[in-house]
């Protein structure tokens, strides 16, 4: 009770502020009346510093591997539902890894598509078919969970293709760490060719690009949380013994990592080990569209506030570790983070349509945002290309510069507004999963 009233204070708190500096941008002068943008940016400004520093620091003291005594057994799930398009994809790239793995799964979904046909014409003794009737991926992959025996269950994306080697890079990572419980992929969006599609794909890539690189920190400091079921990895026991994935939540891949850390130290009294696997690497289909984007975001965000929620007990207990007494806590501040940015910057356009000129330092604190950003996100670049074997060409450091200057203009508040949306739907009740790409990203 105690742990949820620290939760409950320290979320109050930062919306009690949200209101006031609303508040301040109406009724005081400048630069007053610009509080809540100076408020989003001293925050955001450090976190943004501790995530490249952590990582900087978590990347020169690389995990060491040691030669595996005993060789895991493998088992690739997908869940699949009207996938007939893309699965092949997906399933030619698995059946193509030098390590194959001892079952290769696919759980139809209730497809009405003709997928189960053409998963009996082309993989036939090949690709071992679950059907059933529509209920969800969540129930999808519990069923898959509770029809296999091998140690390791691996979930991929039904619009996800994995790189040669990426199999064996899992079953090497399972298998030098016995105490590992969950791991991760690598993804890169890959974007439809929509009017807006090249520039999703551009500023998407240096996201998730981030994204990863971050949670390289995050595993050296046993917090990791989220690892991306469109290719993730479990200890398939651990998994089992929690019940698998929780069909109420949109963000099963989520959800079930908090569940797995609560389990591991208080059953364990130990902190979880779940790492991303640097040679496990994949493309993943993602939104080319605003709306598509958007609904994606507002789910993601929605589902992540739904699981705080949940595990707000979590929340500043020491008997989650570093989990319950750093992490979490900011992930609480971050839950209102995207909605100061947003409003932030509805503040500052509000200002200058009333004629009302930016006052000096707030003019100078966006100069040192852009500045700062720029130079933590090419020093991010240059640390997730060490960190996976790969040269930085003048092109794609061009890229990088460009996402970087023009990523607050729009696609910034973008998903800010998808963090509203999710904060809306879920206090509304109503989170809705809708597909998020079409299939000509990979066809055309």
């Amino acid at each position: 009770m105690a742990q949820r009233l620290r939760f409950s204070l320290l979320l109050g708190f930062c919306a009690v502020l949200l209101a006031l500096v609303l508040v301040a941008a109406f009724v005081l002068p400048a630069p007053w009346s610009w509080s809540i943008g100076l408020v989003y940016i001293g925050y955001d400004t450090w976190l943004l510093g501790y995530m490249v520093f952590t990582s900087y620091r978590a990347l020169r003291k690389p995990a060491g591997l040691v030669l595996p005594a005993q060789r895991p057994t493998l088992s690739v799930v997908i869940a699949a539902r009207n996938e007939r398009r893309d699965l092949p994809l997906a399933l030619d790239a698995i059946l193509a890894q030098d390590d194959q793995p001892e079952e290769l799964l696919v759980v139809d979904d209730g497809s009405t598509d003709g997928t189960a046909a053409m998963l009996a014409e082309r993989y036939a003794g090949r690709v071992r078919v679950l059907a059933k009737p529509n209920s969800g991926k969540a129930r999808s992959l519990n069923q898959a969970l509770s029809s296999v025996t091998s140690d390791v269950f691996v979930t991929i994306d039904a619009d996800t293709v994995i790189e040669p080697g990426s199999i064996s890079a899992i079953r090497t990572a399972f298998a030098a760490e016995p105490e590992l419980v969950a791991g991760c992929g690598i993804l890169k969006p890959v974007v439809s060719r929509a009017p807006l599609g090249r520039a999703f794909e551009l500023y998407q890539t240096f996201e998730y690009l981030r994204g990863f690189l971050w949670r390289v920190s995050w595993s050296r400091a046993n917090v990791l949380v989220l690892v991306s079921g469109a290719f993730a990895a479990f200890r398939r026991e651990r998994l089992a013994e929690i019940g698998g994935f929780d069909p109420r939540s949109l963000v099963e891949d989520y959800e079930v990592m908090f569940r797995l850390h609560r389990r591991s130290y208080e059953d364990r009294g130990e902190p979880l080990r779940a790492r991303v696997v640097a040679g496990a690497r994949a493309t993943t289909d993602s939104p080319g569209k605003l709306r598509v984007f958007l609904r994606q975001r507002t789910r993601w965000f929605a589902g992540y506030v739904e699981t705080m929620f949940r595990s707000a007990d979590m929340v500043f207990d020491k008997q989650y570790g570093r989990l319950g007494s750093f992490h979490l806590p900011i992930k609480t501040v971050d839950m209102l983070l995207p909605v100061y940015g947003f409003f932030a910057v509805v503040a500052l356009i509000a200002q200058i349509a009333a004629g009302l000129r930016p006052a000096g330092i707030v003019l100078y604190a966006i100069v040192f945002k852009l500045c700062y950003d720029l130079s933590c996100h090419f020093i991010s670049v240059f640390l997730n290309a060490r960190w996976l074997g790969r040269k930085v060409t003048p092109r794609f450091a061009v890229r990088a510069v460009f996402a970087t200057i023009t990523e607050p203009i729009g696609f910034q508040f973008i998903r800010q507004l998808g963090a509203l949306l999710g904060w809306i739907a879920f206090l509304r009740g109503r989170i809705e999963w809708h597909p998020q790409r079409t299939s000509e990203s990979r066809l055309s």
